[in-house]
């Protein structure tokens, strides 16, 4: 009786260790251009990520939306050139990202 209640116990202890690393989100570590590691949960995918979903239709007819927004809406255009420009510090590939809202 003494060892069934021990293979009860370690069985039920090993299925709770089991299911804990079994829910645990896995961590992988890179290295990134300056040598530091940089540990991330892996990538993340939205709803329209998944391949079922996407068409290629659809794919165009957003771009075409997108560029009669970018192209009649200044305001507009103006936070996507802040937004897609501004973090770039070379002048010349600057001067460039901005002349492509153009």
């Amino acid at each position: 009786m003494k060892t069934k209640y021990k293979m009860m116990t370690s069985l039920a202890f090993s299925a709770a260790v089991l299911a804990a690393i079994a829910i645990m989100p896995t961590a992988r570590a890179e290295t990134n251009a300056n040598g530091a590691e940089v540990v991330t949960n892996g990538p993340q995918a939205n709803p329209g990520d998944r391949s079922g979903s996407w068409s290629k239709q659809q794919n165009v007819r957003d771009s075409q939306r997108y560029e009669a927004v970018v192209h009649s809406n200044s305001g507009y255009r103006a936070s996507r050139v802040k937004k897609e420009c501004g973090p770039i510090n070379d002048p010349q590939l600057h001067a460039s990202c901005v002349a492509s809202f153009e």
